[in-house]
C-alpha cells in the first residue's frame, strides 16, 4: 500500500531529538508568539465588526499588565489570572506596583515572581510540604486550600518560563515528567524520597535464599480489598502501587490543578519536544557553569568600564575564589545559583560605582531583582578580596528560604 502524503513528507518535528535545549526553547517562544499573533488578528477582526455595526470598542492591551500590591500580592495575582482568556496568558508580561513608579524591564517582574512565591511558599498556607532528604518541596495532600492556589502556582510556573525568568520553586524532577504526561517510576521516586527509594529497591533485589521476604519485611497492602502480605509474587506490584500513591493518587487534586494552570500558558505540541531535565531547567535554571561569560556580558555604569583597574581587580579577585564560592557569589548577585537554560550568555550583570571603598568603610550591594552591584571604589586588591567576600558570606541573596 502506498504510503501517505503525511508519512512521505520528512518534517523535523517528527525527530526531536535532533534539537539542542537553546533551538527547543526558541520553538517554544516562537510558538507563543504566533498563538499571540492569532488571538491579535481575531481581536481586530472583532473590533472592525463592532466600528462597522457602531458599537463601543473594547480595545485589547497586546500586553498582559498586573497590578498589584505588596500587602495582598497573592490575592491580587490570583483575582487577575482567574480573569484572563485562552490568550492572555501568552502575551508578554507587565508587573505594576500599585502606587509605585518604575519601568519593567525586566527586575520589577523578577521581583514580582520572587515576592508571590515567598509568599505562597509560606507555611502558613500549607500547600507544599518540604522534603529533608532531597531538599525539594511536594504537594501538601492535607491541604485545605482551594484548587485556585495550585492553579495559580501552576501558572506562575508558566509564566515564568515564557518570560524568560528563573524561579527559585523547589521541585523533584519528577514533577516536570508528570507535567509531559509520563508516568513516574523508581528511579523518579530517588529524586523524591531516596532513602525509601533504597528501600524499596532492595525489596525488589531482595533473594529468598536469605529469608522469607514475607517474614522478613512483615508488609502488607490492601489489593482485592483486604490486607496482603507482600511476597516474591507481588513486590513488583506493591513497589507500583506504592509509587503511585505517594506520585500520583494521594495528590491528585493538587497536581491537576497545578497542571492545568502550567498548561494554560505552555500548552500545545512544543511541549513534546522537551524532556523533563530541560522542561526543569526552563524554570529553575541548569548548573552549566562558564564564569568566563559572565565576565563577557558584563555591563558597567559610570567611570566603570571593562579595563578600569577596580573593575580588573573585581574579576581577579572573583577567578581566585573557589567554585562554590562563585556559586555564592551568582546567588548574591541574581537571587539564584543556578544558570538559565541557554547558559550564562544570555545573562546580564550591571557593576556601579558608589562611595565607601576609599577607607573600606562599606561592602558591595547586590540588588536582585536588577542583577546590578553597588561595587565601592576600593584602592586595593586585597581589600577588595576581603570586602566581597564578606558581602557574599554574610548575605542569603532575595532567594526562598
Amino acid at each position: 500500500m502506498a504510503a501517505s502524503l503525511a508519512e512521505q513528507t520528512f518534517s523535523f518535528c517528527r525527530y526531536p531529538f535532533v534539537f539542542d535545549a537553546e533551538a527547543k526553547t526558541t520553538l517554544l517562544q516562537t510558538d507563543a508568539v504566533m498563538q499571540m499573533q492569532s488571538a491579535v488578528e481575531e481581536v481586530n477582526r472583532r473590533n472592525v465588526r463592532m466600528m462597522m455595526s457602531q458599537l463601543p470598542i473594547d480595545p485589547v492591551n497586546p500586553i498582559l499588565v498586573i497590578v498589584v500590591k505588596r500587602d495582598s500580592i497573592v490575592s491580587d495575582t490570583l483575582t487577575q489570572i482567574m480573569k484572563c482568556g485562552p490568550y492572555d496568558l501568552k502575551k508578554p508580561l507587565k508587573v505594576v506596583f500599585h502606587g509605585e513608579e518604575g519601568v519593567d524591564a525586566g527586575g520589577v517582574r523578577k521581583e514580582f515572581f520572587l515576592l508571590l512565591l515567598t509568599e505562597i511558599l509560606d507555611p502558613k498556607y500549607g500547600m507544599f510540604t518540604y522534603i529533608e532528604e532531597s531538599q525539594t518541596i511536594w504537594f501538601n495532600d492535607l491541604s485545605f486550600e482551594e484548587s485556585p492556589m495550585f492553579l495559580l502556582i501552576g501558572v506562575i510556573c508558566g509564566l515564568a518560563i515564557y518570560n524568560s525568568t528563573i524561579i527559585d520553586l523547589r521541585f523533584p524532577p519528577v514533577l516536570y515528567k508528570k507535567l509531559l504526561g509520563r508516568k513516574p517510576n523508581l528511579d523518579d521516586f530517588r529524586g523524591f524520597k531516596p532513602a525509601v527509594a533504597k528501600n524499596l529497591e532492595y525489596l525488589l533485589e531482595y533473594d529468598q535464599a536469605e529469608g522469607d521476604l514475607a517474614e522478613t519485611f512483615g508488609l502488607n497492602f490492601q489489593a482485592n480489598g483486604g490486607k496482603t502480605p507482600v511476597n516474591l509474587e507481588n513486590r513488583v506490584q506493591y513497589v507500583d502501587v506504592y509509587i503511585d500513591y505517594y506520585l500520583n493518587k494521594s495528590v491528585e487534586k493538587q497536581f491537576e490543578a497545578f497542571a492545568q494552570g502550567f498548561h494554560r500558558v505552555c500548552g500545545g505540541k512544543v511541549m513534546e519536544f522537551f524532556h523533563p531535565e530541560e522542561l526543569m531547567q526552563m524554570v529553575v535554571g541548569c548548573q552549566d557553569y562558564d564564569f568566563r561569560e559572565l565576565e563577557k556580558v558584563a555591563m558597567y555604569k559610570g567611570e566603570y568600564f571593562k579595563g578600569h583597574p577596580i573593575i580588573r581587580n573585581f574579576w581577579g579577585v572573583f577567578f581566585d575564589f573557589p567554585f562554590k564560592m562563585k556559586k555564592k557569589f551568582l546567588a548574591f548577585l541574581t537571587g539564584s545559583d543556578r544558570v538559565p537554560i541557554l547558559g550564562m550568555k544570555s545573562m546580564k550583570i550591571i557593576i556601579q560605582p558608589v562611595a565607601g571603598g576609599e577607607q573600606g568603610d562599606h561592602l558591595p550591594v547586590a540588588h536582585t531583582c536588577f542583577n546590578l552591584l553597588d561595587l565601592p571604589r576600593y584602592s586595593t586588591r586585597e581589600m577588595m578580596k576581603t570586602k566581597l567576600s564578606q558581602a557574599v558570606e554574610y548575605s542569603t541573596g532575595f532567594g526562598l528560604a
